[in-house]
């Protein structure tokens, strides 16, 4: 009863639900400079191929023609514009989005520094410009031990084929896990023990996959959509980004609870 207590008491005192609307809301408008990227790129690889220009530009075309017939010429300037300004585009919308994404990470250590009870300073600034760099480099070699694995399992024995099932459900757990466990013993100083990290870690890696296939099912989009229209997306997608930021720093919670817990009384 006493964890309880300590757990609850702590939460109230954090302010958790108002740390994880305010980074839910800052994680999901920094992904706009993301799609403003997307386009840069893509505008550079037409650039780049003029059959691919030309083969797109017909299909805009026939689409653009349908929808506007007023204005014919609308795709070739759409693309004209696209490829010429692909490079300032691309450059200045990865300004932004490392300048938005630092931001987050900055407050993501300052939520995590009310948790752990540690005053922000500037070792919290020099760890929001490493993390975005940090993080995407992360996600890449995610990528290609994914690529590698499914390139493994595809090729597998029969008789091993069980594992295929096994690992696609336990994989994503443990990167969850293995995510929030670095969060855990990088961002607050003093960082938790390796083992309160870890049992913090797993527990909200448990969670956040009990919500990932639960929200599905629970608000399937079609029915969602009877009563939002064209935000149920946008809808869906801040309620996931709440619960996600509201589980990392319970996680947290869990790991500076611990350590109170097996701290030396006086």
């Amino acid at each position: 009863m006493d964890f309880l207590r300590h757990a609850y008491r702590l939460y109230n005192q954090s302010h958790i639900p108002f740390f994880a609307a305010s980074l839910a809301y800052y994680a999901l408008f920094s992904l706009m400079p993301l799609l403003f990227l997307l386009i840069g790129i893509f505008g550079l690889v037409l650039s780049g191929n003029k059959a691919l220009l030309e083969a797109i530009q017909q299909r805009l075309g026939e689409v653009a023609l349908l929808l506007f017939p007023t204005q014919p010429d609308l795709a070739q300037g759409l693309l004209t514009f696209l490829t010429r300004r692909a490079a300032p585009l691309t450059a200045g919308s990865f300004l932004v989005l490392f300048w938005s994404a630092s931001n987050f990470f900055a407050a993501l250590a300052y939520a995590m520094g009310v948790i752990f009870q540690t005053p922000p300073g500037f070792r919290n600034r020099i760890i929001a410009l490493i993390a975005p760099g940090a993080l995407g480099l992360g996600i890449i070699l995610l990528a290609l031990g994914g690529l590698s694995l499914a390139f493994v399992l595809r090729y597998l024995p029969p008789e091993l084929g069980f594992l295929r099932g096994s690992l696609e459900h336990v994989l994503p757990v443990l990167g969850a896990a293995g995510l929030f466990y670095l969060i855990y013993r990088i961002l607050p100083r003093p960082a938790p023990r390796h083992l309160h990290a870890l049992l913090g870690a797993g527990f909200a890696a448990l969670v956040w996959e009990g919500v990932r296939l639960g929200i599905p099912a629970l608000l399937p989009r079609s029915q969602y959509e009877l009563f939002y229209g064209p935000l149920a997306g946008f809808l869906l997608a801040m309620l996931g980004f709440y619960l996600s930021m509201w589980i990392l720093l319970v996680g947290g919670l869990l790991a500076r609870v611990l350590e109170d817990q097996t701290a030396p009384r006086a």
